[in-house]
């Protein structure tokens, strides 16, 4: 699902990634959305998921071993805010359709819903969800 009637766009963790490692896998058009005219957030939920997969078998590329710190200063640098998730999302969570499993993207989803944002991620699930989706 494709539109410009978001306030803004929050990165999925693997657009996340993608992005500042200038990974191939980030599509074109993903890219251009990022480079766009609207706002661009990044969630703490992301951060939560890299934690818990580097801390089993990891991703298929190099992490930097501060990646706590290099993280968010890179997206201070570039102008791409963190939110974190309010009591409001995760109450909204407990209401949200179950047309997913993932926490991780649950959390997103739910952030994105309450802000008027759209999500540019590669996963099509979050399409149940009636909301925008950019990839």
């Amino acid at each position: 699902m494709s539109g410009t009637t978001v306030k803004g766009w929050l990165l999925d963790t693997h657009a996340l990634l993608w992005m500042l490692h200038g990974d191939k896998r980030l599509s074109k058009n993903a890219a251009k959305t990022i480079d766009g005219e609207l706002p661009l957030y990044h969630s703490s939920a992301s951060f939560w998921e890299i934690s818990i997969k580097l801390s089993g078998k990891g991703f298929d590329f190099e992490i930097d071993p501060d990646w706590n710190r290099t993280f968010p200063e890179e997206l201070k640098r570039i102008g791409v805010p963190l939110l974190s998730p309010t009591i409001d999302d995760c109450r909204l969570l407990q209401e949200l359709p179950k047309h997913h499993a993932d926490p991780f993207d649950r959390m997103l989803i739910c952030q994105a819903k309450r802000m008027g944002l759209g999500i540019i991620s590669a996963d099509k699930c979050i399409d149940a969800y009636e909301m925008m989706r950019e990839w």
